[in-house]
């Protein structure tokens, strides 16, 4: 007997098609068929117009993803609703946050530079904690966006008391934008005589021949962060973290001229305002003074 004669695709009783003779008959499980009639039923039957207005207004004030746009709705209406029904929503409104895009890392570049590229070992290991000002430094580049497009950012940051020591904006992600950033912090008056580690991880600016001479001659070993882990310059995510979250993604620059200005003006905060559990509730720059 054959397939299609065993699993009748009519039912003999009911003279209604049969999903299990059907599923079967197309090579697909039924559990599948129903996950999928689920996954794409459509939202269109219960459209709520005020809610997706209401969507519309948080997303055009924060540019952020659906889970934001949940919390807000929460908040600010009182509408409680399932962060994916606001998925559905904002997915049919064409709604996508720019905050979250998908990173372009530069491992093509790693590979076709490879013989050029010096790596060194992970000798900050995260241990995060430093004993005195410029014993452990660390350094980083980030995206940071305002309404018309993107900037990027370097910092570098002092483990001693959480100190952003320099930081450099530039509208592309080269050597320049970090030897910038370098030449901010180690100047003529930087003291030779103590060790320096500056730690980041292996983006292609910091594994160059030119990047480790230059620290060289200051007396700064350099440390990299394993392949692939970003857990070992967990201190640099850190702080683009709160800078995005406490800044950027709540007050959107309108422009360039905007971003930068904001920055500077969080940095500034960040070193004399804003108070550390870490630093034992003293600011950055308070903490640094009671060293000196």
């Amino acid at each position: 007997m054959s397939t299609r004669a065993k699993y009748q695709v009519v039912d003999s009783l009911t003279g209604q098609y049969s999903i299990t003779a059907l599923c079967h008959y197309l090579g697909i499980s039924r559990s599948g068929y129903y996950s999928w009639i689920k996954k794409n039923r459509p939202l269109t039957k219960s459209w709520n117009s005020q809610l997706a207005e209401k969507i519309q207004l948080l997303f055009d004030a924060s540019f952020k993803g659906y889970r934001y746009i949940w919390m807000q709705l929460k908040r600010l209406y009182g509408i409680s609703v399932n962060p994916k029904t606001v998925l559905r929503y904002m997915q049919l409104l064409g709604l996508k946050s720019p905050i979250r895009k998908k990173r372009f890392t530069s491992c093509t570049r790693q590979e076709m530079n490879k013989k050029a590229r010096k790596v060194s070992p992970n000798l900050l290991a995260r241990h995060f904690v430093a004993t005195r000002p410029h014993e452990k430094l660390v350094t980083d580049v980030s995206y940071v966006y305002h309404k018309q497009g993107r900037l990027y950012l370097s910092i570098i940051k002092d483990l001693y008391d959480n100190s952003i020591l320099a930081y450099n904006l530039s509208k592309f992600n080269d050597n320049q934008l970090v030897f910038e950033n370098l030449d901010l912090v180690f100047r003529k008056d930087w003291d030779k005589s103590k060790s320096c580690l500056l730690h980041s991880d292996q983006g292609f600016q910091y594994t160059n021949k030119q990047y480790h001479k230059k620290l060289e001659t200051f007396n700064v070993t350099v440390s990299h962060s394993r392949k692939g882990n970003c857990y070992d310059n967990a201190c640099c995510e850190n702080f683009f973290s709160h800078l995005k979250s406490e800044s950027l993604e709540l007050f959107v620059p309108e422009n360039e001229t905007e971003l930068m200005q904001q920055i500077d003006d969080f940095i500034t905060w960040y070193n004399f305002d804003r108070p550390q559990l870490k630093l034992k509730g003293m600011t950055p720059i308070e903490y640094r003074q009671t060293y000196i």
